[in-house]
């Protein structure tokens, strides 16, 4: 069992998309790219780039986009130039999002955490964002100072 130092665990929907960003996407009727990865919203994406360049945490899929595998999410990550390491996703046989995080931290031990999500977890270490706006440069700095403390638990 390896430990990585810091660990972010992402959900695209709510936090690197955006309603607004996604509203012009559908007006622009963007269908160039097979995963809808241009509805990304940049703004969010250089947020979280942001925290991995601060932190040099990696990063851990929780979204339902895990279901893609890990060929295509290194594939989203290059197209993308997606910020940050992946190292991987929560697994998937896991009925709840916070049952497959404390899962992988079982697994995956690290020195902290941080859980970017729109959805409230009722988990440690959770950055909630607005479904509406995606992150936001206040949950930036929030994930920032999570990820700056050392030997996280799920306590």
């Amino acid at each position: 069992m390896n430990t990585t130092d810091k660990t972010i665990f992402l959900d695209f929907d709510g936090v690197i998309t955006s309603e607004p960003f996604t509203r012009q996407c559908v007006f622009e009727y963007r269908r160039e790219n097979l995963y809808g990865l241009d509805w990304f919203d940049p703004h969010c994406l250089e947020l979280l780039k942001t925290i991995v360049d601060r932190t040099g945490a990696g990063i851990v899929v929780s979204s339902s986009w895990r279901d893609l595998g890990m060929d295509k999410l290194r594939k989203v990550w290059e197209e993308m130039k997606m910020p940050g390491e992946l190292l991987g996703t929560t697994p998937v046989w896991v009925l709840t999002k916070e049952d497959a995080i404390k899962e992988y931290l079982r697994n995956h031990p690290c020195d902290s955490y941080v859980i970017l999500d729109d959805t409230d977890l009722h988990l440690p270490n959770q950055v909630k964002t607005n479904p509406h706006t995606g992150l936001d440069a206040t949950n930036a700095i929030e994930a920032v100072a999570i990820l700056s403390k050392h030997k996280s638990s799920m306590n």
